[in-house]
Order: C-alpha cells, then sequence, then structure tokens
C-alpha cells in the first residue's frame, strides 16, 4: 500500500533500470574526467621519425607506436627501434615540461642490401631524406649510410634516364646485322639497380660492359643478367 501512495518523481527514481542508467552515466562522466585530466597532465610531447616505416617502436617497453608525434607526461623515455631484417636502436629521451622531443634515425644492415631491393626503394626514398651528407636530421648523427646514399641516388638516375642502350654491328660485305646487343632495366629482378642485357649473334659480356661504361655506368654497382640468343 505504501508504494501505491508515492508521487511518479519517486516512483520512477526507485525504478532499478533507470538507476542504473543514472549510475552508468554517472561512471561515464567520471571516465570523460579522468581522461580530460590525464590528457591536460601530458605538457610534452615526442615525436617519432624512423625509416623503415615498419619498424617496431617500444616507448618504455610499450608498444603501438609509428612515425608521429604523442603527447607524453614528462619523464625519461627509453625507446628501443628494431626490424627482423635490421640491427636494433635505443635511445633515451628526457622530456621536459612542455617539452618537444625528436627521435630521427634509421636502421640498416652491414652493407645496406635491404635498402638496395626493389621491394624497399620508397624505404630508400626516405632513407636519403634524413640520412644523407647535405640533409643529415638524425637524432644520433648517424653518418654511416651516406655514401651508399649518394652511390645509390647516382647509379638509379643512370638507371631510370639512360636506358635502354641499343648496339647495333653489320656484316660489311653483307650488309646484314651481326650482332645487336640491347640492355634494359630488368623489373623481374628483386634489385632495384638491374640490368638485363639481350646479345644476338655474340656472348662478349665485355662489349656489353663497356657499352654501360660509356655511358657512365659503374658495372660493379648493378646487377646485370644475360640473355644470349
Amino acid at each position: 500500500m505504501q508504494d501505491q501512495n508515492l508521487s511518479p518523481l519517486k516512483a520512477f527514481f526507485r525504478n532499478k533500470w533507470v538507476l542504473l542508467t543514472i549510475a552508468v552515466d554517472i561512471l561515464i562522466i567520471i571516465a570523460l574526467i579522468t581522461i580530460a585530466v590525464v590528457k591536460s597532465m601530458k605538457k610534452s610531447v615526442l615525436t617519432i621519425n624512423v625509416v623503415p616505416v615498419d619498424a617496431v617502436v617500444k616507448v618504455n617497453g610499450q608498444t603501438g607506436y609509428t612515425n608521429g608525434s604523442y603527447r607524453l607526461f614528462p619523464g625519461v623515455y627509453e625507446i628501443e627501434i628494431s626490424h627482423p631484417e635490421l640491427a636494433t636502436k635505443t635511445f633515451s629521451i628526457d622530456l621536459a615540461k612542455h617539452d618537444v622531443g625528436t627521435i630521427t634515425t634509421f636502421l640498416s644492415d652491414d652493407d645496406f642490401s635491404f635498402y638496395q631491393l626493389r621491394a624497399n626503394l620508397g624505404a630508400f626514398f626516405s632513407l636519403s631524406q634524413i640520412a644523407s651528407k647535405n640533409s643529415n636530421q638524425t637524432t644520433d648523427q648517424d653518418t654511416s649510410a651516406e655514401s651508399f646514399i649518394a652511390t645509390f641516388q647516382k647509379n638509379y638516375q643512370l638507371y631510370s634516364t639512360k636506358l635502354p642502350i641499343e648496339y647495333l654491328e653489320r656484316d660489311i660485305s653483307t650488309g646484314y646485322v651481326s650482332k645487336n646487343v640491347t640492355i634494359k632495366t630488368n623489373p623481374s629482378c628483386e634489385l632495384t639497380l638491374c640490368l638485363e642485357a639481350l646479345m644476338f649473334g655474340t656472348d662478349d659480356q665485355n662489349l656489353v660492359r663497356t657499352l654501360l661504361n660509356q655511358q657512365g655506368f659503374n658495372t660493379e654497382d648493378f646487377r646485370i643478367d644475360y640473355q644470349i640468343y
């Protein structure tokens, strides 16, 4: 009988589903306030610029970091950068309040063979942007890639602009073509700097190397696949 005398407002607030909804709303509000407070306390910024872009970046052992900027609490951070095919690098950075810290670096193997693969040409272009001799931006002042970048850029320019190379040699007595050599890019090769020499009427590989040298190629920097017919 007592419940029947409750006002509609009191009855509304005694409904268990209403109480549950109010409790959930309160928890959501508390969570939003907490997130806002935490964000307001993250006064420092860490910017990451790593080559290759698919390297694994851990900050204080936590994964989920890629190239970009992150708001963090002031403090000391241990950063590990790794890749299955490349040597790992580690950094320690002390971010003061309102500080902006940057980690710009690259990973490599002993002979930079990773960056010579056709599949990783994009990684090479990214490497050249941060680690070339005239614009080395690396945090660790790593100059080990400078010579490789300069040589590869020169070779890639020749590869992109000087091919194909055609050579014809005719028989003096008949006027017919006795030798025909075409040197062209080889897109089926796993390496970027890969050439294919199509040779008709000759198997003289020295001729191919001479033709390339005349156009400025250092044949030791290129892989040459010979097709002799």
